[in-house]
């Protein structure tokens, strides 16, 4: 986004068909940082042609300079991705995501993460892929009970594959 940038390396985990290990990072022009490592464990629904469900979790940890202080913040969210490729036109797709971490696996000055996003995708070739969407991530302060967002609003990337 304009204020708001995503790097995410991921490998084929080997598990079930679409599923992957990864590792990200998150940076916005707040100083506010959010790393990750995460496991998505997806698959083709054989009566849905086109439709992909996955569920893992993910470790993250982040620095956030989102409020009137610096804090610290870890998690392990558990979430869910659906993943929608147009029979007709293999080209498109659409995609949406949703991680949460309620406060006893949220640690430092949090109380819970949560995060959501949805976007549309479009191959350009095999190996690249081209999305716009929306995207929120943040964390509930234990303090102020106020939300520390990294990302809140519209993004564009491009999705390299090797």
């Amino acid at each position: 986004s304009n204020t708001t940038a995503q790097f995410k390396y991921g490998v084929a985990s080997g598990l079930a068909g679409k599923s992957e290990m990864y590792a990200e990072m998150m940076y916005n022009d707040a100083n506010s940082v959010l790393g990750g490592i995460g496991l998505l464990v997806a698959n083709d629904e054989v009566n849905a042609p086109g439709l992909t469900i996955g569920i893992g979790g993910k470790a993250v940890a982040s620095t956030i300079k989102a409020t009137p202080n610096r804090t610290n913040n870890s998690a392990v969210a558990l979430g869910a991705q659906v993943r929608y490729e147009l029979p007709a036109e293999r080209r498109v797709a659409f995609a949406g995501e949703l991680y949460f971490a309620p406060k006893i696996i949220t640690f430092g000055d949090a109380s819970r993460y949560q995060q959501y996003g949805a976007r549309a995708e479009f191959s350009i070739s095999p190996q690249m892929q081209v999305y716009a969407g929306y995207r929120k991530a943040w964390f509930n302060m234990k303090t102020t009970g106020a939300d520390a967002v990294l990302i809140n609003g519209m993004h564009l990337g491009v999705q390299l594959s090797f």
